[in-house]
């Protein structure tokens, strides 16, 4: 990944939590984004969302899918870079891993 491309993406990481903490209303669980990532061309990016707690996963990231849209147009508003990426929304499995890799050794 370029330097302009992890600017870009830590740059969403940073707008993206601040539209979630200031305009989305969750319903008894915790999202935010642990990692977004940028395609090369600066068109198209992924944000991988951490939500807690993991029984509220699938609601929560259906949630954040419907108000993209709304989150889409405030980083648009926001953000002065010539054009701004796509955000598409993904899990971050990364903490349910960990989660299980724990799990596991604490059987042991």
């Amino acid at each position: 990944m370029s330097k302009r491309t992890e600017q870009v993406a830590e740059l969403l990481r940073q707008e993206v939590n601040k539209v979630i903490v200031k305009d989305f209303e969750s319903k008894g669980y915790l999202v935010s984004i642990a990692e977004v990532t940028v395609s090369p061309d600066l068109k198209n990016a992924t944000a991988y969302l951490s939500i807690i707690p993991a029984n509220k996963i699938g609601t929560g990231l259906a949630a954040i899918r419907k108000f993209g849209g709304h989150i889409q147009k405030e980083i648009n508003k926001s953000l002065v870079i010539r054009s701004v990426p796509k955000i598409k929304w993904e899990i971050d499995n990364r903490d349910l891993k960990y989660k299980e890799i724990d799990d596991a050794l604490k059987q042991t």
